[in-house]
């Protein structure tokens, strides 16, 4: 009886998620799926209870003794009902199974989602009303013998048996995949993959052990005998090792109170970013790239002042332009002091801290800070209706997208200032966010494109840019489990893609 028992620690757990509100449309649907599959065990087991063919070896497969199994035999049940329950139920777990796994792949929109639910519900109606004993004997007295013979009929409901087999098999396998392939395409966030994974092996195992006990079910165990008015019970189909079905029910159970752990987490994680109150810690080797940076960067600007020097020592006579010189080497200092503060600056934060961003606001935020560079520019930017929340550190994700437009003002430099033009789009591509950022400036030849990302590589003089703000961003996206790329075509402008991971949508 430890099934019932973990049956029951199922049900407390699924009481305790609803109330405390932290579930989603796939929560509910592989809640559902659980109490099906505890319907499906619970029918088997009281229908072979009143089977006298089980009678001596119900304890064999499910463990029950013969004290339980007297009082089941004894339920005010009959078994054409309980043969309803267990078709109904049976249905009940492939559909919400599957719906589940639909509602953890993908953002379904609401009307989408109707239309979804409908088209998936009709297999399953279909076998619940064909696979009905009532149904059946109705068939039966209809058609027998004015239309089909006794045979006949049988045959027709054991091609039917084989199609709705091949049906219900690809519901449980169509799950498997879309949780394989939700895994695939969540968010590289260690907190969110994990509890997709648990959830993945809790799913997988529950189909299992359900396909080893139930695979035959939805299925017809009457026969009709229409000239003796007679209806004979047949025994229920239970294949392999005896002692597995003791183990699989338990195992299954324990499962699904697993993955209804998994799943609570889940909603939490899901509820946090809704609420933005998550913060994932995320390292980002910037100690090792600025000491480079500070290195190559002091290299070259010393070579420079002693180019200025040598230019001075041959023009020492002429007073009134040394001190112009030493002037300049003044400000060159004062460059190198500023531009040095600024790297310092970014080596006391060698950590991401991801938290729940809203990426219209953090770009509007970003637009308006910047808007004495871009006034001589117009900037186009597309907002979408729905709020994108990506997991982001606010302080990082604005320096990248802030150099990638520094680098677009640049290249907008030699372009009329009534030209100049910088568009920024966000798109949404399933569970990914599309930034992209262009320009109409003067662009950039496919060689150089290829080493944009590169540490240290400028199509720049070094005096002006020293080749470190797009290995930045590089650095930056990717280490927020995201991807940046760059197409570019000398004299028709530049843009920046960048694809980050999708967390949530809701409405502005």
């Amino acid at each position: 009886m430890f099934i019932f028992l973990v049956f029951i620690l199922f049900i407390a757990t699924a009481i305790f998620c609803l109330t405390q509100q932290k579930y989603t449309k796939a929560t509910l649907f592989m809640l559902c799926m659980g109490l099906s599959y505890l319907f499906v065990v619970t029918s088997i087991i009281t229908y072979m209870s009143k089977d006298a063919y089980y009678y001596y070896s119900l304890y064999d497969y499910f463990g029950i003794r013969q004290k339980v199994q007297n009082q089941l035999m004894f339920l005010p049940l009959s078994r054409f009902v309980l043969i309803r329950i267990l078709n109904f139920f049976t249905m009940a777990f492939l559909y919400t199974g599957l719906c589940s796994a639909v509602y953890f792949a993908f953002n379904v929109p609401p009307r989408r989602g109707r239309l979804i639910l409908a088209l998936l519900a009709v297999p399953c109606v279909l076998q619940v009303i064909l696979y009905d004993p009532s149904f059946y004997t109705y068939l039966y007295y209809r058609l027998y013998s004015d239309f089909m013979t006794s045979q006949g009929l049988v045959s027709a409901y054991e091609t039917l048996h084989q199609f709705t087999f091949i049906i219900n098999t690809l519901y449980s396998a169509a799950g498997i995949i879309l949780l394989f392939y939700t895994l695939f395409d969540a968010p590289k966030v260690r907190q969110i993959r994990s509890n997709i994974l648990m959830i993945l092996i809790c799913y997988i195992s529950v189909q299992v052990t359900y396909y080893y006990i139930n695979f035959w079910a939805p299925d017809i165990l009457i026969t009709v005998s229409k000239a003796a008015h007679f209806i004979r019970f047949k025994p229920v189909n239970l294949v392999g090792n005896p002692s597995l079905y003791t183990l699989l029910p338990p195992i299954a159970g324990f499962c699904l109170c697993l993955s209804l752990y998994g799943i609570y987490k889940y909603a939490r994680i899901q509820n946090s970013i809704k609420n933005q109150e998550s913060v994932i810690s995320r390292n980002i080797d910037s100690a090792l790239l600025t000491s480079r940076v500070f290195s190559h960067y002091m290299k070259n600007e010393l070579l420079a002042i002693m180019a200025q020097t040598e230019f001075l020592e041959n023009m020492c006579e002429e007073s009134p332009e040394v001190v112009q010189e030493v002037q300049v080497i003044e400000q060159r200092c004062r460059k190198i002091y500023d531009r040095l503060d600024v790297v310092h600056q970014k080596t006391l934060k060698s950590k991401l801290d991801l938290e729940p961003v809203v990426l219209h606001e953090l770009i509007g935020k970003l637009l308006e800070e910047m808007g004495p560079a871009l006034k001589q520019t117009a900037v186009n930017y597309f907002e979408r209706q729905r709020n994108l929340v990506i997991m982001a550190d606010p302080y990082y994700f604005t320096q990248a997208i802030e150099n990638i437009l520094s680098n677009a003002l640049d290249a907008l430099e030699p372009v009329p200032e009534k030209s100049r033009r910088i568009e920024i789009e966000i798109n949404l591509k399933n569970k990914w966010v599309e930034l992209v950022i262009r320009d109409n400036g003067a662009g950039m030849a496919e060689e150089e494109v290829q080493n944009i990302f590169q540490p240290f590589y400028s199509s720049k003089p070094t005096a002006t840019n020293w080749g470190m703000g797009l290995s930045l961003c590089h650095s930056i996206i990717t280490t927020h489990g995201g991807k940046i790329s760059a197409a570019s075509r000398k004299g028709e402008g530049s843009s920046f893609h960048i694809v980050m991971p999708l967390l949530s949508t809701s409405k502005n």
